[in-house]
């Protein structure tokens, strides 16, 4: 019953990262995760990677990484946190503001394919039905049973 469901989400976002990359992303020598970085970031001043970590499912390292590379470029700043000097707090440069513009953009455009022939309440319908299993999936799990272990 769900397999369809998943394998359709997977295929669109699958569709999506490779629209993104050649659009926005590319183009701009974003890699990796970097586009995710400024996302967030840019809903989220002064985030730590482990929350971009953490709201992404991504690599720890992998933030690392694309973090610096995003500062190399001048689109972050990072500043150690005070509360815990081995986090750093993001915060999004002008240049990751335009960036972050771009991204919108390309994701505004692919939301508008994705929403061809369907109608407000359609899409509205799709929405809340996708919040209810992104509710779903960010549940924690339950433990194993004896028997799993």
């Amino acid at each position: 019953m769900t397999a369809p469901v998943l394998s359709s989400l997977l295929r669109i976002n699958r569709q999506r990262i490779r629209t993104l990359r050649q659009t926005a992303l590319t183009p701009h020598g974003y890699v990796g995760v970097m586009h995710l970085i400024v996302l967030y970031a840019g809903r989220h001043p002064g985030a730590s990677q482990e929350e971009i970590v953490s709201f992404y499912a991504v690599d720890k390292a992998s933030v690392a990484r694309d973090a610096r590379r995003l500062e190399d470029l001048g689109h972050i700043r990072r500043e150690i946190d005070p509360a815990n000097r081995r986090q750093y707090r993001l915060f999004l440069t002008a240049p990751g503001e335009e960036m972050l513009a771009v991204i919108d953009r390309a994701h505004q455009d692919f939301q508008r394919t994705l929403a061809a022939n369907f109608s407000s309440g359609d899409w509205e319908l799709l929405a809340g039905l996708l919040q209810r299993l992104e509710e779903n999936a960010c549940r924690p799990c339950p433990p194993p049973c004896a028997g799993e272990l």
